[in-house]
């Protein structure tokens, strides 16, 4: 039996609570819009969070794998909704939410040119662009290819804004481009004022509204009985459930 006078023994400290890997992966998409690519890495995320690198490797077998789930948890904080029977509105809202996505995350905005698709939130959105393409009225390898040339443009565009190409032209560059020859340099000389007051905007809308003009002619040039078998109807049975 113990003296009363005993001092009791402390207890055992509790071991760290255990994290999972939702919690690495919102510890690293902190990291990543925060520090960019150049700043991230699997040693700083562990430091981060407190747990050893090959843990996190443990729960997604690579830095790319991470990275792919990083890009798609971006494209979970856009609501695009389901496709809908009206293509042409549905390409101008995923258009709009790819170049909102590129605002609110500059840093990490290039994954999304690296990966053919990032996950669950990737194939949702791609479900509405490849449901629109064939609601247009186009035959299934025309639909693919420009479905991937659709999101080539929304990502470069947004990549140009975020890095400075899409910004009014400043004083150095005008300066360079005036010194350049007249005559061979005509045509870029001439829009140097629109230049100085660029709106990207507006340069977004007007190429997205010239797609779909595109999509809309080549359908139209379509012999007839390919453009019979392509009608959006038939387009919408065939892949509804």
């Amino acid at each position: 039996m113990a003296d009363l006078g005993e001092v009791p023994a402390k207890p055992k400290p509790r071991a760290p609570r255990g994290i999972d890997k939702a919690d690495i992966l919102s510890s690293a998409f902190e990291l990543m819009a925060t520090e960019g690519e150049n700043g991230f890495s699997v040693r700083k995320l562990g430091a981060k969070i407190g747990i050893d690198p090959m843990t996190v490797l443990h729960h997604f077998s690579s830095r790319d794998a991470l990275l792919r789930h990083i890009a798609d948890r971006s494209l979970a904080t856009i609501e695009i909704g389901p496709p809908t029977d009206d293509w042409k509105s549905d390409l101008k809202k995923v258009a709009r939410a790819y170049r909102g996505l590129a605002h609110r995350y500059p840093k990490m905005f290039h994954l999304h040119f690296r990966f053919h698709s990032t996950g669950p939130a990737d194939h949702a959105t791609s479900e509405v662009v490849f449901r629109a393409m064939l609601n247009a009225g186009l035959p299934d390898r025309d639909a693919a290819g420009l479905a991937l040339s659709f999101y080539t443009y929304l990502i470069g565009f947004g990549l140009a804004e975020t890095e400075g190409l899409m910004q009014p032209l400043g004083p150095d560059e005008e300066q360079e481009l005036r010194a350049l020859d007249p005559i061979a340099c005509a045509a870029t000389q001439r829009l140097i004022p629109t230049f100085k007051t660029l709106d990207s905007g507006a340069a977004f809308d007007n190429t997205i509204e010239a797609f779909i003009t595109g999509i809309e002619a080549r359908v139209a040039m379509a012999e007839p009985q390919t453009a019979q078998s392509t009608k959006p109807s038939a387009a919408v049975r065939q892949i509804r459930p």
